[in-house]
C-alpha cells in the first residue's frame, strides 16, 4: 500500500514540476530577452535568499580562489553565478523559437578547424568541457555547423520532462546520451561523430581525487579510458558569455593524450592535462562556473 501511494505521489509531483517547466517556457518564450532576463534575475535572488545549494556555491568559489566562505569577493562571485545560471535556463527555454540562423549569431564559435581535423581520422571525437557559461549551447552550437553531436545528460525520473529536454535540445542538433547508459559512446565514436561530456563533476560518485586548484577534488576520469579505448582525439571546448545576449565559444587543439603505458598510470597522467585545462577555464571564468555540487574530497 505504501508503495503504491508513493508512486501516486510521486507521479503528481512530476505532473506539476513538468507543469512549472511550461510555464516558465512559456514566460520565456513569450517575452523579450531583457524581460526574461529581468524576470529570471530576480527569481535568481530569490534562490539566493532562499540559500538553495548557496553554501555549495559559495565552498567552490571560496576554494578556487583560496579565500574565506565570507569574503565579500566570494559573495559577489557566488551571486553572479546564480544569476548566470538563471540566464542559462532562459536561452535553453527560447531554444525552440530562435532560428539556427540566428543561434550562430548569437554564439561565436572559433576553433572548428580543430574539429574538422580530428575527425579525419575517422575515429570520433571526445569533447571535455566544464559547468562554465551556457555549456548546452556550446554543444549545440558545433552542431549547428553539421556536426553530428552527443551530449551526456541525466535522466530526471520524469518522463514529461525528459522528453521535454531532449525535444529542445533536437531543435538546435543536440541529441542525449543517457550517462546510465554511457557503452552507446563507442557506438557514437563508431561512426566518427562527437560526444560532449563535462569534466568537472561526478555524477554516479566513483571518482577518484586529484589535486586541483591546490586541493582535492573528485574529478570523473572517464573521457581519458573513453579517447585511450576509442583512439578518438580529445578536445577541449569551453563556452562563456560575451555581454549580455552573446557567447563565444572555443574549440582547443587536441590533448597530446600519453598512450603507452599501463592503465592507472596512463589515467593518472593525461588527468593531469585535462585539470590544467580544467583550472586555468575555471579561474578565468568563475563567475561563470554554474557548479551547484560538492566536488571536494573530504580532506580537501
Amino acid at each position: 500500500m505504501r508503495d503504491k501511494t508513493r508512486k501516486v505521489f510521486k507521479a503528481i509531483y512530476n505532473f506539476f514540476s513538468f507543469v512549472n517547466h511550461m510555464i516558465a517556457a512559456f514566460l520565456a518564450c513569450a517575452t523579450p530577452y531583457p524581460v526574461s532576463f529581468l524576470i529570471s534575475s530576480t527569481l535568481a535572488w530569490f534562490w539566493w535568499i532562499a540559500r538553495k545549494n548557496v553554501s555549495k556555491v559559495k565552498t567552490n568559489v571560496s576554494k578556487a580562489l583560496d579565500l574565506d566562505e565570507n569574503h565579500p569577493m566570494v559573495i559577489s562571485i557566488s551571486r553572479k553565478i546564480y544569476i548566470e545560471f538563471a540566464k542559462n535556463i532562459v536561452d535553453f527555454f527560447k531554444n525552440g523559437i530562435i532560428s539556427l540562423e540566428q543561434f550562430k549569431k548569437n554564439v561565436k564559435l572559433d576553433g572548428i578547424d580543430n574539429l574538422k581535423k580530428a575527425l579525419e581520422k575517422g575515429k570520433g571525437a571526445v569533447i571535455f568541457t566544464a559547468h562554465i557559461g551556457n555549456f548546452e549551447w556550446g554543444a549545440a552550437r558545433i552542431g549547428a555547423e553539421g556536426f553530428k553531436i552527443w551530449g551526456v545528460g541525466l535522466s530526471r525520473e520524469n518522463r514529461f520532462l525528459d522528453n521535454y529536454f531532449e525535444k529542445n535540445r533536437k531543435s538546435k542538433c543536440l541529441k542525449t546520451l543517457n550517462a546510465n547508459k554511457m557503452l552507446g559512446v563507442f557506438r557514437i565514436l563508431k561512426n566518427n561523430e562527437v560526444i560532449a561530456i563535462p569534466t568537472d563533476w561526478d555524477p554516479a560518485g566513483t571518482a577518484k581525487a586529484y589535486g586541483f586548484l591546490g586541493k582535492k577534488v573528485m574529478l570523473p576520469s572517464g573521457v581519458i579510458q573513453i579517447a585511450l579505448t576509442s583512439g578518438a582525439s580529445l578536445i577541449p571546448s569551453f563556452i562563456v558569455r560575451d555581454g549580455k545576449y552573446h557567447h563565444h565559444q572555443v574549440i582547443y587543439e587536441p590533448l597530446n593524450l600519453i598512450r603507452d603505458g599501463e592503465k592507472e598510470e596512463l589515467i593518472e597522467k593525461n588527468m593531469h592535462l585535462i585539470i590544467n585545462v580544467l583550472e586555468k577555464q575555471i579561474k578565468e571564468n568563475i563567475d561563470q562556473w554554474v557548479m551547484f555540487h560538492d566536488i571536494w574530497a573530504k580532506d580537501s
